[in-house]
């Protein structure tokens, strides 16, 4: 019942979306409770990596329905969470807002209640696959939160900041050994982070070059907003992928 309202669902679309993914609840703060969508890989994957998922706009949760099969938007779309998964031979993991701030803002985002609900998630992952590199993963807003846990969490190996601002790209890392990646569309490229005095770290920028300007976002129910890379999203998941494996990326994908 839980999950079912934190998901936004009916019970029984909550069970049809739980035969495809595990939910986990979590009291992150005393009275303060956050979900977690868990999409495995496949058999036999050795889960060296896991990658904790935040989403952008409010940073909530919503169910859409494709020729009636559920699909819950966490960030990042279920075939996407999926393909990152099974790429990475390890979990992703989709962290819903705290029942005590549904909607959040670049405020919360910054505030130490949210660090801790972040420390718990990582806490979580950590201790069902203590063997794997533990990511995060935030989406444009959600990329804010991402920065945010590197700077605040040392077990960390680091972060992927999807369609972010470069507030997120200029936060420090809490640890030398982080590496951060950015995948942004062109028109978001300002200076990159060499040239900014203020950031710091190992962090590698990839440029998404699209037929569209500007920038178009897709909406769900729930005002989620995710990054739409125009027909690129599985590349961008491939190097994503890519470069938790390896450290590689490319400079741009066209």
């Amino acid at each position: 019942m839980t999950a079912a309202l934190a998901l936004s669902v009916a019970p029984e679309a909550a069970q049809s979306v739980a035969i495809r993914e595990r939910v986990q609840v979590l009291e992150s703060r005393p009275g303060v409770r956050e979900v977690l969508l868990v999409t495995e890989a496949k058999p036999f994957a050795d889960e060296q990596h896991a990658v904790i998922v935040l989403g952008g706009g409010g940073g909530g949760f919503a169910v859409t329905s494709r020729d009636g099969v559920p699909s819950v938007h966490g960030g990042l779309p279920l075939p996407q969470r999926q393909r990152l998964a099974n790429a990475i031979g390890g979990p992703v993991v989709a962290l819903s807002p705290p029942t005590d701030r549904p909607v959040m803002d670049r405020a919360w985002r910054l505030s130490d209640d949210h660090v801790a609900d972040l420390q718990t998630a990582v806490q979580w992952t950590k201790q069902q696959w203590p063997q794997a590199r533990t990511w995060v993963l935030g989406l444009n807003n959600g990329a804010l939160s991402a920065a945010v846990a590197t700077a605040s969490i040392g077990d960390l190996a680091g972060a992927v900041l999807l369609s972010c601002v470069d507030e997120a790209l200029d936060q420090p890392q809490k640890s030398d050994r982080m590496r951060v990646l950015a995948v942004r569309h062109r028109a978001d490229n300002a200076a990159p982070p060499a040239a900014r005095p203020q950031a710091y770290g190992r962090k590698t920028v990839v440029t998404v070059h699209d037929a569209r300007q500007p920038r178009a976002h897709t909406i769900d129910a729930g005002n989620i907003v995710h990054p739409h890379f125009e027909g690129r999203e599985q590349q961008v998941v491939d190097v994503v992928a890519r470069w938790i494996l390896t450290g590689a990326a490319p400079d741009e994908i066209r």
